[in-house]
């Protein structure tokens, strides 16, 4: 049986194969690219475009919202909490 080759031994990855880690189209890399977040190499006279593995790790950490510490993870943030505001003004239409 064939070892499935790790992502992470190769230098060049093809835009596919990038498309595939970070879970998006191919199209949304080729945005990234056009973008200037990330950076390839091609060769001239050549429409393929291949991307560098440690290009690659710098987008992931520049990118990342998994980071540990922070508000990450933690469901009481960004929620409000307490009673309801109600308006004590009564004779407002306020149907649609």
């Amino acid at each position: 049986m064939e070892r499935k080759e790790n992502l992470w031994d190769k230098e060049l990855w093809t835009q596919n194969e990038v498309a595939g880690y970070f879970r998006v189209v191919p199209g949304t890399v080729k945005n990234w690219r056009e973008q200037g977040l990330l950076s390839y190499w091609q060769a001239p006279g050549s429409s393929r475009v291949l991307y560098h593995r440690d290009d690659i790790k710098d987008f992931r950490d520049k990118n990342s919202f998994n980071k540990k510490g922070g508000d990450a993870g933690d469901p009481s943030k960004g929620t409000i909490k307490g009673r309801p505001v109600i308006s004590a003004k009564t004779d407002e239409d306020w149907r649609i």
